[in-house]
């Protein structure tokens, strides 16, 4: 019952792990591949939830979504929700600015 109970454990533990990493494009974001620095511009959709464009540094300037590792685009419950994940992944809010035309940007800096 023991062992069982602790495979168990093991199991979401691994569950809840792979489900917070953090994709753009199907790219997981990684120290490797990302500076210090990410800026999120969050995107809403009517019903309330969201979804981040993100710029890691990458060499194409374009519209790059977060996304899952097949590249399909993620929407987050909430802007809070994405937050969390990406506070979750290692990175906390830096600095938050405000665009007149498309709202708020969000600079988060690396934590570890």
């Amino acid at each position: 019952m023991k062992k069982e109970f602790l495979c168990l454990v093991f199991g979401l533990f691994i569950i809840a792990n792979a489900s917070a990493q953090i994709y753009v494009e199907g790219v997981r974001l990684t120290p490797d591949n990302t500076g210090q620095y990410i800026e999120l511009d969050p995107k809403f959709r009517s019903d309330g939830r969201c979804t981040f464009i993100v710029d890691y540094g990458q060499s194409n300037a374009r519209e790059d979504y977060v996304t899952d590792e097949h590249g399909k685009r993620y929407d987050f419950r909430s802007l809070v929700d994405g937050l969390n994940v990406f506070y979750q992944e290692g990175w906390e809010v830096f600095q938050i600015t405000v665009m007149e035309e498309s709202g708020r940007r969000y600079l988060l800096k690396r934590r570890y």
